[in-house]
């Protein structure tokens, strides 16, 4: 490596993951070819001079190219701090391909989705039939199964503690989903719009406690999901968003999100109970548990890439 104690030292300071500590040594490496050409650190260089080299690179499409990007911006970011000679924003100022479709597909925080469900659906104050689809998001951006969310309960809702219980679990309710949750949660009818009518009428929603119970029969899956489809579509060609979520991905932002927290709190970045969570109920064709432990790796490395792409999308 190029100045290998400065990187080194870098290294130490920023993980104490084997797998992260190794891309990094990889990605420096790498990047030292560049940098005995320059004879000089990569810290120093500018965007123009540093754009070509990684979009070559990023050309080669490594499995960890993504994690290694974050790591060369957050080394530059070290680099500055720590007051080495020459050291420059160069390195921060460079575009990674790809990352589009991540910023189409995904949201960045709570406000972020709050934005994208104020361009699909009827304000909550309207006491539509809307605020089943926002908890429905929001419930997936907490970090609930997609199948379970018809199971929740009004009263699996605490809202001293701002949280759904559901399987010995608290998920978190954010402070821009309550009034969804309150609506969702206490609403014995909702406004009821129809073309046909002068003016919305007040309907009764299904008796019962389920949290995600409407006004005409019992809330599906697949119904939501085709409701969802029609809205996002509508939003799109009226251009009031660019975004194009699905339930999946949400939960996957909400994953990173608290992940972000946890990391700027100082907490080392662990996919491990993610990647056991996604594994529970799930049947593999493998023999014996070294494989499933495997599988299981493989999962948690997944997210981690995942989670650095999510990072640079949104230059966090």
């Amino acid at each position: 490596m190029y100045n290998e104690e400065l990187k080194t030292k870098f290294i130490r300071s920023y993980t104490q993951s084997i797998h992260t500590a190794n891309v990094a040594t990889t990605i420096f490496t790498v990047m030292s070819v560049y940098e005995e050409g320059w004879q000089a650190d990569l810290c120093t260089k500018s965007a123009e001079e540093l754009q070509p080299v990684i979009d070559e690179i990023m050309a080669l499409r490594s499995r960890s190219q993504w994690m290694a990007m974050t790591i060369l911006k957050e080394y530059v970011k070290w680099c500055i701090l720590m007051k080495v000679p020459g050291a420059c924003k160069g390195m921060l100022n460079i575009t990674a391909v790809g990352l589009d479709k991540v910023r189409r597909q995904m949201v960045s925080s709570p406000l972020h989705l709050q934005r994208y469900l104020d361009s699909l659906f009827d304000r909550e104050q309207e006491e539509t039939v809307d605020n089943i689809y926002r908890c429905y998001y929001w419930m997936a951006f907490g970090g609930i199964k997609e199948e379970d969310t018809l199971l929740i309960k009004a009263s699996d809702v605490d809202f001293s503690e701002m949280c759904v219980r559901y399987k010995n679990t608290d998920i978190p309710i954010y402070r821009e989903a309550l009034p969804a949750f309150h609506n969702t949660a206490e609403l014995t009818s909702f406004l009821y719009k129809h073309p046909h009518y002068t003016k919305p009428i007040r309907r009764n929603r299904i008796e019962g406690d389920i949290l995600m119970r409407g006004i005409k029969a019992n809330t599906k899956i697949l119904t939501i999901r085709a409701v969802l489809s029609k809205r996002s579509k509508f939003a799109v060609e009226q251009r009031k968003t660019d975004l194009q979520l699905s339930f999946y991905r949400v939960w996957m932002s909400g994953l990173f999100y608290r992940m972000y927290e946890r990391e700027r709190a100082g907490i080392p970045v662990d996919f491990s109970e993610a990647a056991a969570n996604f594994m529970e109920g799930k049947t593999y064709h493998v023999t014996g548990r070294i494989k499933v432990k495997h599988k299981q790796n493989q999962k948690e490395r997944d997210y981690m890439e995942d989670y650095q792409r999510w990072k640079l999308a949104f230059s966090i």
